[in-house]
């Protein structure tokens, strides 16, 4: 009988036994299930994990540069803004300056010819050609302009003659043209001649003074001034002498006058509307 129990209960304690192997073998197998799929898991999600970090971080890094390039491109705008604000300030002060000092040459000149009376016209456009050397002033008819009057620049240099006006423009035939003929003196002599206009054998613009005589004694800076006309009045100054030489023929003696200006440098211009006459 004690036999007996005891084979039961060595039994009892096998069945035991093999059950907690049972159990610890299959609580193994489950934790070491469990491990496997994790570590698949993990091993799949980490490669993903990381690229969206990686997407993340690119993400921001676009973002902070877009944001800091339309700032930086709203701030070159502003900065261009101003500096076009700025140079267009200064070039109105340029204008002016160069407007005043016209001004002032011109109260030089009215007080020296207390006869004369001025309008003052801008230069619009102006035209060169082998033949006509034009310029378009922006006053015209209605601003009391008439064909015919005589523009100068501020310091009394002339220019030329009003030949056609409209209402508002005026077109002036410049002491260049190859049509410009205006009787003229030597200032210091008194040496009479004729001062043309036209193009020296380069094409540049060239005024000279012709049919003076073979004795007529011409300096270099020599003044050349108007002999006075019902077109032009007394005095004006046409040009300063650079030369002295005989024509192709060898006996008629011309000059050749530096007129101070350049037409295409020409910003404004005086017009003699009144003069009194000699």
């Amino acid at each position: 009988m004690g036999r007996r129990f005891w084979t039961k209960k060595v039994k009892i304690i096998l069945a035991v036994a093999v059950a907690l192997a049972i159990l610890v073998t299959l609580g193994a197998a489950v934790s070491k299930s469990v491990s496997t799929g994790e570590s698949i898991i993990t091993t799949i999600l980490t490669p993903l994990r990381s690229a969206l970090a990686a997407f993340d971080r690119q993400a921001e890094r676009i973002y902070g540069y877009l944001f800091r390039y339309d700032a930086a491109v709203a701030e070159n705008e502003t900065l261009r803004r101003q500096l076009a604000e700025a140079e267009g300030d200064v070039r109105d002060a340029e204008v002016y300056r160069r407007e005043n000092e016209r001004l002032r040459e011109l109260l030089g000149l009215a007080s020296e010819n207390p006869d004369y009376k001025f309008a003052s016209a801008y230069v619009a456009s102006w035209s060169v050609s082998d033949w006509e050397v034009t310029i378009t002033v922006d006053k015209g008819s209605a601003d009391g302009l008439a064909p015919g009057m005589c523009a100068v620049t501020s310091s009394g240099q002339v220019v030329g003659l009003i030949s056609a006006v409209g209402p508002n423009w005026a077109k002036i035939v410049t002491v260049f043209d190859a049509s410009s003929e205006i009787s003229a003196a030597v200032a210091a002599t008194g040496e009479t001649g004729v001062v043309l206009g036209g193009h020296n054998e380069a094409g540049e613009m060239q005024l000279q003074m012709r049919y003076l005589s073979t004795a007529a004694a011409v300096r270099n800076g020599d003044e050349v001034v108007t002999t006075g006309s019902t077109l032009y009045p007394r005095g004006l100054l046409l040009g300063t002498v650079t030369g002295a030489r005989l024509d192709e023929t060898g006996i008629d003696k011309y000059a050749v006058l530096d007129c101070g200006f350049r037409v295409d440098h020409l910003e404004q211009v005086f017009l003699i509307t009144e003069y009194a006459e000699d």
